[in-house]
């Protein structure tokens, strides 16, 4: 089984963010930190919000936190909301 790119990329911003539950970590920090472009992280930072993964905050001195605390995170749930076409063999395929 293989994780797109952007599965990897929201794995490792959850994990940055996991690991300061006392400020908000902004895209720029995180894209330093792993070498990852902030146009990418914006787009998986939207993603996640919207799956109610992060809490985001907009402004000067916003950022984003997790929505819930580390033990609560199913990976399961997550790559799967991550990953629209999740297909681990054919016949998960719903077609034929």
């Amino acid at each position: 089984m293989r994780l797109t790119t952007m599965t990897d990329y929201a794995l490792r911003l959850l994990m940055h963010v996991g690991q300061h539950p006392d400020r908000l970590c902004t895209i720029a920090e995180v894209a330093q930190v792993y070498g990852i472009s902030e146009a990418h992280l914006m787009k998986i930072t939207h993603q996640l919000g919207l799956a109610g993964w992060i809490e985001t905050v907009r402004g000067k001195g916003g950022g984003m936190r997790l929505a819930c605390p580390p033990a609560q995170i199913n990976l399961g749930a997550l790559v799967r909301s991550v990953e629209p076409d999740f297909q681990l063999v054919e016949c998960l395929g719903g077609g034929t």
